[in-house]
């Protein structure tokens, strides 16, 4: 009896248990309808400006020669540092030299062959410091002691063949300290030249990529070689134009920044950001673009007006093109939610945002923008945001 009993038992708790009504998903939790307002809102920029920084381009990931115009032009810098195989030249003759570069980057070039000469490089110089402004107060040789010659077309390897002359004192600077000190070598477009700027690859690159400087000798009788691929690199843009800009541009290579601030302060009681974007149309008739380069701009959060902005925000996003309707102008549209939400909380400034081209070491391409003066309304820059209010 005492079996049966607990089986009904247990009968009775499974039916009534199913049985029971379920609930819906949810139950029980607070009724929140009215709670959130969602609201969309634009603004238009309350200032912008456009200017020229200055920075150590030594690392990135081309080095930049050529000449655009008469006021736009790039000089490559490269010094290789030899290992003690350089002993080898000791009491040996020079045959031939070749130094060669591997192209990773074009931009309006002209058309071939593509000519740079070669010249020494006269002062001491860092890729770690120099920047466009020490091109002034570097001294560079007047003799040319190579010329590259080629279709610079992507990917190729060029090769000049150097004086050899010049690199036994750039190989006796190295084996005995007492000699005059070889601070490198320059790649420049010939006086006069518009030959469009070609990028070269770096000694961060793939080995086989990297500047080679390649030597055949004879020594006792016997011939052999060597090759040297480490140093330093880098490059400087000479710009001898305007110093003021129209706003809104960003151009890689020489340094130029725009930036753009909205006044939000409308956005009271400290809402939800839920969506920030920032859309800027491209003025297609005096922007300029390579192909050889990420069609990308980088809007990073803005530092104080009261410093010059040349440091990088480790708060930043990137910008792309939109599609956009047949015959209308591109539209790059960034992403800003979370630093409009610094703003709104007050986690930062309202400083406004810096703008510069992603590729900015190591490209020239020019981005222009229509700016918040343009006639046409549609066109202006405009910060749209989605938040929630309670």
């Amino acid at each position: 009896m005492k079996i049966h009993t607990r089986l009904a038992f247990l009968f009775l708790i499974l039916f009534f248990g199913c049985a029971e009504k379920p609930k819906s998903v949810g139950n029980g939790l607070p009724n929140i309808d009215g709670v959130f307002n969602i609201t969309d809102t634009t603004f238009y920029a309350a200032s912008e400006t456009t200017y020229a920084v200055t920075f150590a381009k030594g690392s990135g990931l081309s080095n930049l020669a050529g000449r655009i115009s008469a006021t736009e032009e790039a000089v490559s810098l490269v010094n290789f540092l030899p290992d003690a195989s350089i002993d080898s030249l000791k009491g040996a003759k020079i045959d031939t030299v070749e130094f060669r570069l591997t192209v990773n980057y074009r931009y309006k070039s002209s058309a071939v062959p593509v000519v740079f000469n070669v010249v020494e490089v006269q002062r001491s110089w860092s890729q770690s410091t120099f920047t466009s402004d020490s091109l002034a107060s570097l001294t560079l040789g007047t003799k040319i002691i190579g010329t590259f010659s080629d279709t610079m077309n992507y990917t190729v390897t060029s090769m000049a063949r150097l004086d050899t002359l010049e690199i036994r004192k750039w190989a006796n600077s190295y084996i005995d300290t007492l000699q005059p000190k070889f601070y490198g070598f320059a790649i420049q477009a010939p006086s006069g030249v518009t030959n469009g700027i070609i990028g070269f690859s770096t000694f961060d690159d793939f080995v086989s990529f990297v500047p080679q400087i390649f030597i055949r000798y004879t020594r006792n009788g016997r011939r052999d070689s060597l090759t040297f691929y480490s140093g330093q690199d880098t490059y400087a843009t000479k710009y001898t134009g305007p110093t003021t800009y129209s706003p809104l541009i960003v151009r890689g290579g020489f340094g130029i920044r725009s930036k753009i601030r909205f006044d939000i302060s409308s956005l009271v009681d400290k809402p939800i950001v839920n969506n920030a974007s920032l859309e800027l149309t491209l003025d297609t008739a005096a922007s300029s673009f390579g192909g050889f380069s990420p069609d990308t701009i980088t809007a990073l959060l803005g530092m104080s007006n009261t410093i010059t902005d040349q440091s990088d925000s480790t708060i930043y996003a990137y910008g792309f093109r939109t599609n956009t309707a047949a015959g209308q102008p591109p539209v790059y549209s960034i992403k800003l939610t979370s630093i409009a939400d610094r703003w709104v909380r007050a986690v930062n400034p309202n400083y406004g945002i810096t703008l510069r081209w992603a590729s900015e070491y190591g490209t020239v391409e020019k981005a222009v923008f229509y700016s918040t003066a343009n006639t046409d309304i549609t066109k202006r820059p405009k910060l749209k945001i989605t938040y929630a209010k309670k």
